[in-house]
Formats: C-alpha cells, structure tokens, sequence
C-alpha cells in the first residue's frame, strides 16, 4: 500500500477555523442554555410558555451577538 502524505494547514488558518467553530458552538449552547432555563422556571412557576420564550430568545440574542463580535474582529484581522 501506498501510503499517502497528507498536506499540512497553516497554522494561522487552523487557529481561524477553530475559533470560528468555538463561537458557534458558543451560539449553540446558549441557545439550548436558554432554552432549558426557561423550561425549568416554567416548571417551578407553572407559567408555561413565558419564561421559555423570554429565555430562548434571549439565549439566541446572546449567543448571535457574540458571534458577530467574533466575526467582525476576525474581518478587521486582530487576534
């Protein structure tokens, strides 16, 4: 068997991607994170659907708003 020699990625492109793919995990948590609180005070309040809205739109707001961050340091090119 031939054994193939795989190419190597930047290094400052590896830290992009990863960096890019931290924060929209980040979004992805807070999202769920929101979502979870508002179903729980939910739960204990026995207010239905109000706090899981409040919660998962504001989970989704957050974790947006620090993705775009993210993304507008990374268009300016600073660390």
């Amino acid at each position: 068997m031939k054994k193939t020699r795989k190419e190597k990625i930047p290094r400052a492109l590896a830290n992009r991607l990863s960096r890019i793919s931290a924060y929209s995990l980040v979004l992805v948590i807070m999202t769920f994170l929101g979502l979870y609180l508002g179903l729980w005070l939910d739960k204990v309040t026995g207010m239905a659907p109000n706090f899981t809205l409040l919660f998962l739109i504001s989970g989704i707001a957050v974790g947006f708003k620090g993705f775009i961050q993210e993304v507008i340091i990374e268009r300016r090119g600073r660390p």
